[in-house]
């Protein structure tokens, strides 16, 4: 084969010529066809190649005639010469076409990937992380995009990344993301740690610190201390241990319910009942409730605010009712415990909805539940989590939309939770189930005036994000919207869902609100660089019931060189941002 670059960039476009033109697969009957050659198209049959769908093409010659010289084709090249070839769709875009095999290659792993040593195993630790680095033009993505130059993504992988779902499996299997360890577990109790005797005497190397002794036929002693136990917990995570046993969810379905769950929450479910752990990352309240009524016993949902309190309040009155089959009513008792709330209802509770603080507060160890409920656990704050992790349960489900913490300390989420459960995002947004929203980027220096603009454009239910209270203030004070921030109370931010079609609002609505009647999404003000937080926000629309949905974020031009990395969680998870200056 020749050495010469035989790899051409090919657009959709109409050409006008007098000449010879070469042509690749002719779509219909062409005037002014060379009758020597066949011109019928060759069969597409198309395949994943890599990252791209590759059809097989051919390029043949055309001369057009005088008094037809306009000649419209689905694709063109003029240079290359006659003869097969292959074609590389990278989008809906842009198109190679090649018969240069280095090139095949390199569309097989369009990537390079570098090993790194994170903080954690420079000293000592087991966590593995790689970056891979791809042009922006092959739109490859896999793990946390890290960061971009004009022509590059940077991602990072992980452990995590792969646990979320977001590396892809031939990429997995090429990396060593492979656990430490295949035996080792914490027995449920806490008390001991359990494995193999090859990977036992190498974990009591490896934990010694929070070890107490070995003992024959069981395994090691784990030292009593809660932050002994949680420090052991958070190790092995980075060393691709899910800690906790597995068990299988004994299934009661006494608290009956209504709930229909979608294919992928099914797929979900029986992981769960397999494995009795489990951190799940979409679907979540609804799938939360129907894993209640599996279990159908004392329930702890911890949640991070007030607002999540009250969601969790109606999906369970809503969706939990009477057994039909059972003489008795079998509708549990619920205690919501936050605030001033009285601890001693906790005794006659079937299902406890507590914030964190106040599960903290009130819980003790010696509480014993059946399942514990985690949700938005990427939340809770980190000296939160060695009390949580502990209680007493036989299981533990954990929900996160997005399962990443931007202290780095991810590991804490699975040690509350247990087994990851990856999110296939590109399933749920093919069979419908969730929307890719419509993502402008408006980069401005006037936001308020942009504000207002766009709020005279945009037609149906719309909030606005405002992190900064004086800059909502000031926006409310201009547009006339109202502005609902901490102070206010969960009755007057539910009100303001029900009865506004148009507020601004703080992080108080980032997340545990229902917004499904919401068309339009205006990002103000926001988190500096955060990735999750962004993430969240754009997720507040692919479960909107309206047509049309639109997400408008708002940045000076300081603020997106600054900032930039706030748009990486979108970039890896496919979306498609249209970048607007003012």
């Amino acid at each position: 084969m020749s050495h010469s670059l035989d790899v051409h960039l090919c657009w959709s476009t109409i050409i006008f010529s007098w000449s010879t033109l070469r042509i690749v697969d002719i779509i219909g009957q062409v005037s002014g066809a060379d009758e020597s050659h066949d011109l019928k198209p060759l069969e597409k049959k198309a395949k994943k190649h890599g990252y791209a769908r590759t059809k097989e093409r051919n390029i043949v010659a055309v001369k057009a005639k005088k008094n037809h010289p306009q000649f419209t084709y689905n694709r063109t090249y003029v240079n290359m010469q006659p003869g097969k070839c292959l074609e590389y769709n990278l989008n809906d875009d842009t198109s190679l076409l090649t018969r240069d095999e280095r090139f095949q290659d390199f569309m097989d792993r369009p990537y390079a990937v570098i090993p790194t040593t994170t903080k954690r195993e420079a000293k000592g630790g087991g966590e593995k992380s790689y970056l891979l680095i791809s042009p922006k033009w092959t739109d490859f993505r896999a793990g946390w995009l890290e960061s971009q130059t004009e022509t590059y993504n940077i991602f990072r992988i992980d452990t995590y990344a792969a646990w979320s779902g977001l590396v892809p499996e031939e990429i997995k299997q090429d990396l060593d993301l492979t656990p430490r360890y295949s035996s080792i577990k914490i027995l449920h109790n806490g008390d001991y740690l359990v494995g193999n005797d090859i990977e036992i005497e190498n974990a009591w190397e490896r934990y010694r610190d929070y070890l107490l002794r070995k003992e024959k036929n069981i395994g090691i002693r784990i030292k009593s201390s809660a932050s002994a136990r949680f420090n052991l917990a958070s190790n092995l995570i980075p060393d691709g241990v899910i800690p906790w046993t597995s068990r299988t969810v004994k299934q009661s379905w006494r608290w009956s319910s209504n709930i229909s769950l979608r294919p992928y929450q099914r797929e979900a479910m029986d992981f769960f009942v397999s494995h009795g752990t489990m951190t799940l990352g979409a679907g979540k309240t609804l799938f939360g409730v129907q894993a209640i009524s599996c279990v159908s016993d004392r329930t702890l949902v911890v949640v991070p605010s007030v607002s999540h309190i009250a969601v969790w309040q109606k999906y369970i009155e809503e969706h939990l009712i009477k057994n039909p089959d059972s003489s008795v009513d079998a509708k549990p008792r619920m205690v919501l415990l936050y605030g001033g709330s009285r601890k001693e209802n906790l005794k006659y509770a079937d299902i406890v909805i507590s914030t964190y603080e106040s599960a903290l507060t009130y819980l003790t160890t010696n509480e014993r539940f059946k399942l514990l409920v985690f949700d938005e656990c990427h939340h809770f704050p980190a000296n939160t989590y060695s009390r949580l992790a502990f209680l007493d349960a036989d299981y533990r489900l954990g929900l996160s939309g997005s399962p990443y913490r931007e202290d780095g300390r991810s590991e804490l989420i699975y040690v509350l939770s247990g087994n990851p459960y990856g999110s296939d995002w590109d399933r749920l947004f093919e069979e419908g189930w969730v929307r890719r929203p419509e993502i402008i980027l408006h980069v401005s220096s006037a936001k308020i005036t942009l504000l207002q603009s766009l709020l005279q454009s945009l037609k149906g239910n719309t909030v606005v994000f405002s992190d900064s209270l004086a800059l909502g203030e000031e926006a409310s004070r201009i547009t006339g919207l109202p502005f609902i921030f901490g102070e206010h109370t969960l009755k007057e931010r539910i009100e303001a869902l029900n009865r506004q079609k148009r507020f601004i609002c703080s992080r108080i609505f980032d997340e545990g609100m229902d917004m499904p009647d919401i068309k339009n999404i205006i990002e103000l003000d926001f988190l500096g660089g955060s990735r999750r937080q962004q993430l969240q926000r754009v997720g507040r629309l692919m479960h909107s019931l309206i047509d049309g949905i639109e997400y408008h974020l708002l940045m000076s031009s300081e603020e997106l060189q600054k900032y930039e990395k706030r748009l990486y969680g979108l970039y890896s998870r496919q979306f498609k941002i249209k970048v607007v200056k003012e």
